[in-house]
């Protein structure tokens, strides 16, 4: 009995469009990373309520809710860099041919799926599976 050797693959077409759409995604995110940065960096709102020249004093409780939020952004932070790590993934098996196809079953993930998420490397029945 003979194996089959065709191997599916996505058009150049429909490839050209989730290359376009993984890019667009990721300029999003690369965007939203600076964003979260510049919050989860900002010590600039501590410092100025805490200067010694203040005539009011800096409640603990603000104190506590300006910490809350740097650590709410950096968890944003670390979540938007793994999301870019998945593009950039997505981008490099464009290149090598690899892209939409199931690395479980070896079917093409259907269209809807890649739209919705685009660096996915498994089709929604393997996914599932997975998740039990």
């Amino acid at each position: 009995m003979e194996a089959k050797t065709s191997k599916k693959l996505w058009s150049p077409e429909d490839i050209e469009y989730f290359r376009n759409l993984i890019l667009k995604k990721r300029e999003e995110s690369l965007k939203e990373i600076k964003r979260l940065e510049s919050i989860a960096m900002n010590d600039d709102a501590l410092q100025s309520n805490s200067t010694l020249d203040s005539t009011y004093a800096y409640h603990m409780a603000d104190v506590g809710t300006d910490s809350q939020e740097r650590e709410k952004a950096f968890l944003w932070l670390s979540r938007e860099n793994k999301l870019l790590s998945h593009m950039n993934n997505a981008l490099e098996r464009i290149k090598n041919c690899e892209f939409g196809v199931c690395i479980e079953c070896g079917e093409l993930i259907p269209k809807e799926r890649l739209e919705e998420v685009p660096h996915t490397q498994h089709c929604v029945r393997c996914k599932t599976k997975n998740k039990k």
